[in-house]
């Protein structure tokens, strides 16, 4: 087993994701752990990731605040405390914390096929 101390868990730079503090929570970096990474990112107020489509799928779960999962046809998400939203692989979203208030989500991926 490998605990890892929110306060020792590793920064990381996600791809287009300016503004937004993240930290490798299991997997990675962080742990060894083979079937599915977790990370934690935190979203200032007015932090806006811009619509793009990722390779893998990815479980979000707001742990504070509120933040909006844009579509790509439109359809917008308004997701509060211990909400949670699956994006399919390849399916386009944006992210925006139009809350006026700091928003933190854990993120669970499959782990990179090796």
């Amino acid at each position: 087993m490998e605990v890892v101390r929110f306060a020792k868990a590793p920064f990381y730079t996600a791809p287009n994701h300016e503004g937004v503090t993240a930290r490798r929570l299991q997997g990675g970096q962080a742990s060894s752990a083979d079937f599915a990474w977790v990370g934690y990112s935190e979203f200032p107020p007015g932090v806006t990731l811009s619509l793009e489509a990722g390779p893998i799928g990815k479980i979000y779960v707001v742990t504070r605040g509120a933040l909006c999962i844009d579509q790509a046809d439109g359809t917008r998400h308004r997701l509060g405390q211990w909400d949670s939203i699956f994006v399919p692989a390849n399916e386009a979203r944006a992210v925006v914390n139009d809350s006026g208030e700091q928003a933190d989500i854990i993120v669970i991926t499959p782990a990179p096929a090796k």
